[in-house]
């Protein structure tokens, strides 16, 4: 997770307050990924709620298919943004393949159920990649580990237009700066 989870938060919460919605601040992550790992330390922050880890041979029920797991995931995933209340849910952030929580690829159908729901509800999806990158499951295709934050034309242009009445979006990290 890292400096990045200090820019995503930034721009986050900038793109809801361009859109008028400053109410929308907390972030869903699963359980077993980074965020949650910190907790010893009255980490995570608040703000950062938690769903079930997608692993599929250690939390599936009796009789319950691949299919089966990822639709109760997904439903549960529902039922935490209706009990948090659509409008304070900000953003879902997930690593395509779990590093910290042991290597843990979800099954097949996971990120197409559980990004149908939080488009339903205008919730921004993070994809955290972290081991799917720099040869940890394939052909190595950088040079040195970097991190960076790219955004979709939809949260750009947001921000971009409001730019001039909320200021600029400035970012840097508050160890490095």
């Amino acid at each position: 997770m890292g400096l990045n989870f200090e820019e995503w938060v930034k721009l986050v919460w900038y793109y809801n307050n361009a859109l008028g919605r400053p109410e929308k601040k907390k972030f869903i992550a699963r359980a077993k990924a980074l965020p949650p790992l910190h907790q010893n330390f009255d980490l995570p922050p608040p703000f950062v709620l938690h769903t079930e880890c997608p692993h599929y041979w250690r939390y599936h029920l009796p009789g319950e298919t691949k299919e089966d797991f990822s639709t109760r995931l997904a439903n549960n995933l529902e039922n935490l943004i209706l009990k948090e209340g659509p409008e304070t849910i900000a953003v879902f952030i997930a690593e395509p393949v779990m590093g910290a929580g042991g290597v843990i690829p979800p099954p097949a159908t996971y990120f197409e159920k559980v990004q149908a729901v939080v488009k339903r509800y205008d919730i921004l999806f993070i994809a955290n990649e972290v081991i799917s990158a720099f040869r940890r499951l394939g052909t190595m295709f950088g040079y040195m580990p970097i991190g960076a934050v790219m955004v979709s034309p939809q949260v750009t242009e947001v921000v971009y237009s409001q730019s001039n009445k909320l200021g600029n979006f400035s970012r840097g990290f508050t160890y490095t700066t």
